[in-house]
């Protein structure tokens, strides 16, 4: 879907569809095309007030196909206002049977954002409504579908200039969508680096680790959680050194499991369901990386993702082994569907070890407890630097969904990690607070003076229904944070 910004005072023809705020009657811009007023005349008879969740439909004299949807008022924050109109708009023009679509926003033009423009972030979430992955329907639709969006704006140029960051960002969103959306027969960790690499990002050198170089760097963790796979382990390296040549970059970290059997500690059926999109947060990386090589940031910035598939076989770990991390550290693994943070630590180690960030930020779906805590409203945040974690929430309020909420760090469940024969155990005795111990796991894998932040989106990562800005399925949480939070670092 592509979108346009015309003048509003130009020739309206076709379908239009009009957000129309609660008591405000007939659109401006409408109410002057429409001489005769029947447009008036249908809202009374319908009596459409505006209301959110309203629609009124009018084939006016001229031809001009026009819907109005109510949207209520404007409550709480504009942006998070503006969600829920894009997502009532994003489900008409799902309806819609014509390839073009105006779009009206005369009635919104006293919105006013922090970011750009109403009409912009409206399109912005009008994009992330629509989004579908259909790739392997052979059974086409038959009806058309809508392939332009002209918005209709009083302030062109600078929609057109608010949009441009913001398309960026949503061509992020719709790459992690895309790969998490991917069935793991599909994507498994060597196709996910073939993937990366027909994106061909500007400024972005690609690296790859095969099982031998793992081998001798000793990413023991990696390669004990693929050994039950038939699918080869990668590390992939993603670098973007825009900013000044002796500044320490930003390393992102993303799990990259591609499949999640849970090993020996096999998941029953219902937990099997979506494991394809266990690489959640390496999707979310690509993602990030695509948006801020295309905005161009002036900053160094990394994307590491370690990619596995966690199988059960004759080849695979047990339960109680105890296997030596790159850190020097061992784990005793007391349960094999607790294998993310075990790639995750080795990969943190090696980006430390690699390019000596100043920061470090994972991202994973790493706890299915999370749903219990927050369901699919908030991912947790859990970092050792108080000024990193206000800057990530700062970004998480400026996003269209990427909403985050922080949770403690306490000295008492790095305990409860505690092994009779191991440095570590890679879970807690007990199961208890099984999110936070997951992060101190973690936490043993940065190194002093380092500044690192944890995003657990478990619970947001995959929908099984249909929000405003995110249908069901793969959401690509995480890319507007990290890209938002990016931003704020090179305003700051």
């Amino acid at each position: 879907m592509k979108f346009e910004f015309k003048n509003s005072e130009g020739a309206l023809q076709g379908t239009l569809i009009a957000p129309v705020l609660e008591g405000m009657g007939v659109p401006p811009r409408l109410a002057r095309e429409d001489k005769e007023e029947t447009l008036a005349r249908a809202i009374t008879a319908q009596n459409f007030n505006g209301c959110k969740g309203e629609f009124c439909t009018v084939l006016l004299p001229t031809g001009l196909n026009v819907t109005l949807v109510g949207v209520g008022k404007v409550e709480g924050g504009v942006e998070t206002w503006l969600q829920t109109v894009g997502g009532s708009l994003a489900s008409v023009l799902k309806k819609v049977r014509q390839k073009e679509v105006m779009i009206c926003t005369s009635g919104l033009s006293e919105v006013k954002v922090k970011t750009g423009t109403a009409a912009a972030y409206l399109a912005f979430c009008l994009g992330l409504g629509t989004y579908s992955f259909d790739v392997y329907k052979t059974k086409k639709k038959e009806t058309p579908e809508v392939e332009l969006v002209r918005i209709l704006s009083s302030e062109v140029e600078a929609d057109e200039n608010a949009f441009t960051s913001l398309f960026s960002v949503l061509n992020g969103v719709y790459e992690a969508r895309d790969l998490a959306s991917e069935p793991a027969n599909m994507l498994p960790p060597r196709e996910f680096v073939e993937a990366v690499k027909t994106l061909k990002m500007k400024n972005v050198a690609l690296k790859v680790l095969d099982k031998k170089q793992m081998q001798k760097l000793g990413m023991n963790l990696v390669l004990t959680v693929a050994q039950g796979a038939s699918e080869a382990p990668y590390l992939l390296m993603m670098e973007y050194m825009k900013g000044k040549k002796d500044e320490a970059p930003v390393v992102l970290v993303g799990k990259g499991v591609c499949f999640d059997s849970g090993g020996m500690n096999l998941k029953p059926t219902a937990g099997l369901t979506h494991m394809k999109y266990d690489m959640a947060g390496g999707a979310a990386v690509v993602g990030t990386m695509r948006a801020i090589s295309e905005l161009g940031l002036k900053q160094n910035i990394v994307g590491i993702v370690p990619l596995v598939e966690n199988m059960l076989s004759s080849k695979a770990a047990h339960t109680d082994d105890v296997v030596q991390a790159m850190n020097g550290k061992t784990v005793e693994i007391s349960n094999t569907d607790a294998e993310g943070r075990l790639i995750l630590a080795d990969a943190m180690w090696y980006g430390q070890e690699t390019y000596h960030p100043q920061i470090m930020i994972d991202i994973a779906t790493l706890t299915g407890v999370m749903k219990y805590v927050f369901g699919s409203q908030y991912a947790g945040l859990f970092t050792n630097d108080n000024s990193l974690g206000t800057a990530l929430k700062k970004a998480s309020e400026e996003t269209v969904m990427d909403k985050i909420w922080e949770l403690p760090l306490h000295p008492e469940y790095e305990k409860m990690l505690s092994s009779d024969i191991a440095d570590l155990s890679n879970i807690a005795k007990g199961g208890e607070a099984g999110s936070a111990t997951a992060a101190m796991f973690l936490k043993n894998f940065i190194a002093e003076g380092v500044k690192w932040a944890h995003l657990d989106i478990a619970s947001v990562g995959w929908l099984t229904a249909d929000k405003p800005c995110s249908p069901k399925g793969a959401t690509g949480f995480g890319v507007q944070l990290l890209t938002q939070y990016l931003i704020n670092r090179e305003d700051s």
